[in-house]
């Protein structure tokens, strides 16, 4: 016997083993999801492009053969290379600018990427809350057809009205034809969260909300914001970008120089020299740098603003989870161990309680319960939509 038991109990540790876990779903998401590798490759042309354009221009090539009088003075020949160049401050500017800029991209990569598990959370969520629901209904069920099989034999045996006995009927068939749309809601909440997953079928995913934790501290919670929100980041990022690019604008008013080397054949005469050229810019770059200032001036007060709608969407968002975190305990003390149902029957059966006064009882213990329920779900999507907000990519409660 205590054999059998130990191969019972490995077989249940082994089976609960290769279910797949809200953890490694999150992490197939982010192996397959089309939007996850789409940025991926996105970011990937990004980098690159964030490393061109850098450098001195190529140098420029020329020749030139002009045909002439043999007689009088012969044909012309040119040959000229030419390289242009900036001080040696512009490229580094420039190349700052663009790392920076490319940074930024990475930041908006990386929201992209979570808002998907974020939303693939919500939709597991919905699951579980679904199933718990048709769980609850098939319970509804059960007991609507004990509740009919009395009513009809009342009915037959002359204690129960037509009227009362089609109320029971209609009664359980509200609640077939309700379990039937949750269940039809439950299968288009996979398939829609097995789209998300890149079409790879989710085998053996265990649909169960994670253990609820203490909730953290509001101010915690704010402190480490500025380092991880993905919006405050990608607006920090911004300005900085704006403040670099006021020093390759003061660059870029300086003065192009070229220099190189030039051949020319004339008359029989052979002329080489070097060449040596200077650009000065007066009219086209007169005003960059102050397009560049006010726009810097722009980027410090969009972030300051940025900063401001997060912190107050943030305590708006953790007032609302604390409310629903403590009806959603006390709820539970209460209701996961009520049984009113089973009771209300028995008084009915028993005669002690008249079928419309059942019927009012089993349906407020069952609007409580479906209460409960949404309030449960609601709790796990609250808290992922606030992970969201502090930069975080995988959850746990």
């Amino acid at each position: 016997m205590k054999r059998l038991l130990y191969i019972g109990l490995f077989l249940a540790i082994g089976i609960r083993g290769n279910c797949q876990t809200l953890d490694s779903l999150m992490q197939g998401i982010e192996q397959h999801n089309p939007r996850i590798i789409a940025q991926q490759s996105w970011l990937e042309a990004e980098k690159t492009k964030a490393k061109t354009g850098i450098y001195p221009d190529n140098p420029k090539l020329s020749y030139i053969y002009l045909w002439g009088n043999s007689e009088l003075i012969g044909s012309q020949k040119e040959l000229e290379i030419t390289q242009s160049f900036r001080l040696p401050g512009y490229y580094t500017s420039k190349s700052g600018v663009q790392q920076l800029a490319y940074e930024q991209k990475v930041i908006f990569a990386q929201k992209a990427e979570m808002e998907v598990l974020h939303q693939a959370r919500i939709t597991y969520y919905n699951i579980v809350g679904l199933m718990k629901k048709e769980s609850l209904l098939e319970k509804r069920m059960a007991e609507s057809e004990k509740l009919r099989s009395l009513m009809k034999e009342g009915f037959e045996q002359g204690e129960i009205s037509k009227p009362a006995y089609d109320k029971a009927r209609i009664y359980h068939l509200n609640i077939q034809n309700e379990r039937k749309l949750v269940s039809g809601e439950i299968q288009i909440q996979k398939e829609s969260l097995q789209q998300m997953n890149g079409g790879v079928p989710l085998s053996n995913l265990a649909y169960t909300y994670p253990e609820s934790r203490i909730l953290p501290s509001l101010d915690a919670i704010l402190t480490d914001l500025p380092e991880n929100n993905p919006d405050i980041l990608m607006a920090r990022q911004n300005d900085a970008v704006n403040e670099h690019r006021i020093k390759l604008e003061k660059m870029n008013s300086l003065p192009v120089f070229e220099a190189g080397y030039k051949s020319e054949v004339f008359l029989d005469q052979k002329l080489r020299g070097i060449y040596a050229g200077i650009q000065i810019p007066l009219w086209e770059n007169k005003n960059k740098v102050k397009k560049a200032q006010l726009q810097q001036v722009w980027a410090q007060a969009s972030y300051q603003q940025i900063v401001s709608e997060v912190v107050a969407e943030v305590k708006s968002l953790y007032n609302e989870l604390e409310t629903t975190y403590v009806n959603y305990m006390e709820m539970k003390d209460i209701l996961e161990s009520v049984q009113l149902a089973q009771s209300s029957y028995d008084l009915l059966q028993a005669g002690q309680i008249s079928f419309p006064e059942y019927l009012v009882e089993v349906q407020f213990m069952y609007e409580s319960q479906e209460n409960y329920l949404a309030t449960e779900r609601r709790f796990f999507v609250l808290w992922s939509e606030l992970a969201f907000m502090q930069g975080k990519k995988h959850v746990t409660p």
